[in-house]
């Protein structure tokens, strides 16, 4: 989703340097004063997030943990879906573990991609590619990117030179050739780096995600159905993503499943939804919504496909202001 991809994407000065560049002095990565030309600075690939795990909940098929940097901020942290298709490493041993080895109170530290779709509840929820527990003491270099042919990370920042001592697996633990982490999405263990830029590393540990097992990055599954309360509405016209990956929602349907009036302007070509004095407007192409006579920008603009007005997930909280949850089955639900 466009606001969700933006989220990320903002989130990645927040949390993710552009490129780990480190020295070797006293077992400790640091970083190095190395500035890049603007110009060739790129978004990284793949953004991190890194906390404590703080409350860990089962579900069938896979566990949610929410994970906060500040414990004691009671809006902050993240909700992370972790299932059996995701990574789990441990940065000491640099080896796979299991999810019942995750506990309250570990740092972890986890990898999204940059398209990962986020859904925006307090805290915001998504699926993660990987996640690492930061069990070592010492200061570890991790990188999660798509490498190119010439083993450049996505954001420019890395290249990797690959030695003997390079330990190549894909996440089965099987062994790989050098050649087969070209053009890929790697998980890369590595602690010294030349002070260059790009800065260059002959890596520990290659860890190659496998492109035909990538995690999903939603846990919304039902694309023809949505919940409201205890009450199942089948939607004729199913949701879909959009080229830019965000989860689009037909307006009409849902709309008035939720009790609005829906009125469709022909000549604006834009959509009214009214129910008691709850009013809001939205105009196809243009990412400007209304909700009590307040301007809302959602980061996407709806959209017109077979005679059906969409808009994006997130216009269920920004703007018709409900609480949103997904079920256990990957169904949108509406709480009353």
């Amino acid at each position: 989703m466009k606001k969700y991809l933006s989220l990320s994407l903002a989130a990645v000065v927040a949390l993710s340097p552009v490129a780990s560049r480190a020295v070797d002095t006293s077992n400790e990565l640091n970083i190095a004063p190395i500035s890049a030309p603007a110009e060739e600075i790129q978004m990284p690939d793949y953004i991190e997030y890194k906390g404590k795990i703080v409350e860990i909940n089962e579900k069938e098929g896979y566990i949610s943990i929410l994970v906060k940097e500040d414990e004691n901020e009671p809006y902050s942290g993240m909700v992370f879906f972790v299932s059996e298709k995701t990574v789990l490493l441990d940065d000491e041993t640099r080896d796979f573990i299991t999810i019942d080895k995750l506990e309250k109170g570990m740092t972890i530290t986890g990898y999204y991609s940059k398209d990962t779709i986020m859904l925006m509840s307090m805290p915001p929820q998504l699926a993660p590619d990987v996640l690492v527990v930061n069990s070592s003491e010492e200061i570890r270099g991790v990188m999660v990117s798509r490498f190119d042919d010439d083993l450049l990370s996505g954001d420019g920042g890395l290249r990797l030179n690959i030695s003997e001592k390079t330990v190549i697996v894909d996440t089965k633990g099987d062994e790989l050739d050098k050649d087969d982490i070209k053009d890929k999405d790697l998980i890369v263990f590595y602690t010294i780096v030349q002070l260059s830029y790009p800065g260059q590393t002959s890596p520990e540990k290659i860890i190659v995600l496998d492109e035909k097992d990538a995690f999903v990055a939603t846990e919304i599954k039902v694309l023809d159905k949505i919940n409201i309360g205890d009450e199942e509405f089948v939607l004729s016209k199913e949701m879909y993503e959009n080229e830019e990956g965000i989860l689009m929602l037909p307006l009409r349907q849902i709309g008035e499943a939720l009790g609005y009036e829906v009125t469709w302007n022909d000549k604006a070509r834009s959509v009214e939804l009214l129910k008691g004095s709850h009013w809001t407007l939205v105009t196809i192409g243009k990412d400007s919504y209304n909700f009590a006579r307040m301007h809302i920008e959602l980061g996407t603009a709806p959209e017109l496909k077979n005679s059906t007005t969409y808009v994006p997930y997130d216009f269920l909280q920004e703007v018709l202001r409900v609480e949103v949850e997904i079920t256990e089955n990957g169904t949108i639900k509406v709480l009353e």
